[in-house]
């Protein structure tokens, strides 16, 4: 009578022991996730985009692109501090390209999977619009085009891109209503911020970089008659 009490007492008592294993690996599973999202999130933090180290015009597709003058400044008011290089596009077409460095600064490696110049909300007036992507190691010209690849902690990736000017659809309507005479109104657009698309620990996100001394682009609304 005894052993049957005993095996009776011990067969009640081990439900409670399989809950508590359950509950320790729920438990084990949430503190791995949630360190996953912390690496995440400090990854998240720490990529960054470096100074705009260099500049210039797609080569074969420069038109009406140029550094604005003296002249150009003082007419239309543009101000042209914290900025690289600020550019005077007299007519929509031309294509410039702009590199920096893309730092990973976290505790795991990330891919890059996609970059590309953010845009504005609807109803804001552009003038660039993307024409590519490239990596280094290297300067424009000998770079390779994009493609998804991987930055290790800690270390750093030059890239480019490369932008259209255009003429905004909103640009364009307004420029024909107003009389040639009146007609100096200009408009803009800076290489920064970039938006980058990642994936790190299985997890694709995006971040938006700004970028120091981006290169400005004006264009008057006469060039979008």
């Amino acid at each position: 009578m005894l052993s049957a009490d005993v095996a009776e007492t011990t067969t009640a008592a081990s439900p409670p022991r399989r809950g508590r294993g359950r509950w320790l690996a729920i438990a084990g599973v949430a503190i791995l996730a949630a360190a996953c999202l912390a690496t995440v999130v400090s990854t998240h933090a720490a990529l960054s985009g470096g100074f705009v180290g260099w500049s210039g015009g797609e080569p074969g597709s420069w038109p009406g692109l140029a550094l604005i003058t003296p002249a150009q400044k003082a007419q239309y008011g543009v101000r042209t501090s914290g900025y690289s290089e600020v550019l005077w596009a007299s007519r929509p077409g031309g294509e410039l390209f702009f590199g920096f460095d893309l730092h990973n600064g976290g505790l795991v490696p990330v891919t890059i999977l996609g970059l590309k110049l953010k845009g504005f909300g609807p109803g804001v007036i552009n003038d660039l619009a993307p024409a590519g992507a490239q990596l280094g190691p290297g300067k424009f010209g000998g770079m390779r085009p994009f493609h998804p690849v991987t930055i290790g902690p800690g270390a750093s990736l030059p890239v480019a891109l490369i932008e259209r000017v255009v003429c905004d659809p909103t640009v364009r309507s307004d420029a024909r209503t107003i009389p040639l005479s009146e007609d100096t109104s200009v408009f803009g657009d800076a290489t920064s911020p970039v938006l980058v698309r990642y994936r790190a620990l299985g997890i694709s996100t995006s971040q938006t970089l700004s970028l120091a001394t981006p290169v400005l682009v004006m264009m008057p609304y006469i060039a979008c008659r």
